[in-house]
Parts: structure tokens; sequence; C-alpha cells
């Protein structure tokens, strides 16, 4: 069925500048990437996310995983080491409505998302989780550590790194990865650390 629904999307999409990859339409505009897709775990929905391309290039150095750079658009919705980011938009749909008409729908609702760009252009991070439903603020901690290093804001980024190493904070995922500074043990081989604490040493050296 979701085969069915990404050949869809693929006829829906074609000319319309916005590339496709399995069910998810990707456009990178104004230093942004823009992503439209179907509600992960639920049906009826789609949804519209975007963010700015540097947030998930300063991820990645800070997980000294540089190699991602070379990714296309729909890595920073598709790959693992992304941020995840709150839906901006969402629009419901019948549970009659067929896979040519998701796609449809899916191609309308990225074209209206893309001409506002107040919308996904800038915005408040906070004010967008907040706002999302379902509400689920725990799985942005990372993703406000790096907007808020993006913003300048290094205070704010590092007592959030704080709080989540003390356990102050709802964590349920974080990502990890080894310091490529730390000396390497006896075996040779170097500790993972949690990305807050990757996030504090990356402050500290730039």
């Amino acid at each position: 069925m979701k085969d069915d629904l990404n050949s869809a999307v693929r006829r829906a999409a074609k000319g319309s500048g916005w590339s496709v990859k399995h069910d998810t339409l990707v456009k990178r505009l104004y230093g942004s990437v823009l992503a439209v897709h179907p509600r992960r775990g639920s049906k009826g929905i789609i949804e519209f996310r975007a963010k700015p391309v540097v947030w998930d290039q300063l991820l990645w150095s800070i997980l000294q995983i540089s190699d991602n750079e070379k990714m296309p658009a729909s890595f920073h919705f598709s790959g693992a080491f992304t941020c995840d980011t709150p839906a901006l938009m969402h629009l419901a749909m019948a549970d009659t409505d067929g896979h040519d008409t998701v796609a449809i729908k899916m191609l309308e609702l990225a074209a209206r998302c893309e001409g506002q760009t107040g919308l996904w252009s800038g915005y408040s991070l906070n004010d967008a989780i907040a706002a999302e439903a379902p509400n689920q603020p725990y799985r942005y901690h990372m993703t406000q550590v790096i907007e808020r290093i993006s913003a300048g804001d290094r205070q704010s980024a590092n007592f959030i790194c704080q709080q989540a190493s003390s356990g102050a904070l709802h964590i349920r995922k974080s990502l990890s990865s080894t310091d490529n500074e730390t000396p390497q043990d006896a075996t040779g081989g170097r500790p993972s650390k949690t990305f807050f604490e990757l996030a504090q040493l990356w402050m500290n050296r730039h």
C-alpha cells in the first residue's frame, strides 16, 4: 500500500519543483529545507515541516560526522542523524481518499506552505513546539540546543545541556558519538558521549 502512495506522489510531483523520497515531498529553498509527508504513526493526516539547513550542519559538526554534508535534501528528514522539528501545518484527509487524492492534497499543501514564507522562515521553534498537536516537547531538546547555538545564545544552549545531563529533562531520544579529540584508551578506542556532552565540548572549542 505504501508503495502505491509513493508512486502516486511521484506522479503528482512531476514538474512541480519538489523532489520525492519515498512518500515525502522535499524542497531546498532560501537556506531551508521543506517537507510534506503523512504523519508518522497515524493515518489520515499530512504534515508540513521546515528547518534551516544550518541546524543539521551544526548537529553534524557537534557529532563530528561531517560526511552527511554530501547527502541530498531528503536526508534532512529521513536521516537518523538530523534535527527533529515540529509540524508547522497539517491537513486532515478523509478515510475514503485514495492514493492519488492524497498525493494531490500533499502537493497542494506543499505549494500553499511554500508561498507562506513567514510560516517557515525564521519561525520561533519554541512556539512551534508548544503549538504542535499532539504536544511532545521531549522530542525537541536536541533541536532546541542547536537552535540556541545558531542564534548566538550559548548560555541557554548550555543550560539545556546541563538540564539534560542531570536528568532534569524528560529525554526519550539522545544521539551519541565519540569525540575525536578525546585521547584514546588502552584499547585504542574512545568512549561514547551523548549529544549534550558533545555540544558543551563544541561550545568550549568554537
